[in-house]
């Protein structure tokens, strides 16, 4: 009797660790994710091409609906110009481009 207790506790806590796991995986990384990419949202291109394509594309679908909507791309590369126009002056020189620290002005 008693080892059909501990069995049958080892399976209802081997299901809560399974089910944690799986909920933890299907729903915590997305919000995780999204908060992760608000501070690591990339300084230059070349940052931004060292990124793995779904953390990008991640960082574009900003309703997470799993897919990006021609709007999202669009404000997406539209921030991501303005973050690297150090100089807000609608242009980006060689040094922007790259994230060099020294823009022409």
């Amino acid at each position: 009797m008693v080892g059909l207790r501990a069995q049958i506790r080892g399976g209802l806590l081997a299901l809560l660790v399974a089910t944690a796991g799986i909920l933890g995986a299907v729903g915590y990384p997305r919000s995780a994710r999204a908060a992760e990419f608000a501070q690591d949202f990339p300084k230059s291109y070349s940052d931004l091409m060292k990124m793995k394509p779904m953390d990008v594309m991640h960082m574009m679908d900003t309703d997470k609906k799993g897919y990006v909507t021609k709007e999202e791309f669009m404000k997406f590369y539209e921030s991501m110009f303005d973050k690297m126009d150090k100089n807000k002056d609608g242009k980006l020189v060689k040094e922007e481009w790259m994230g060099e620290s020294r823009a022409k002005h």
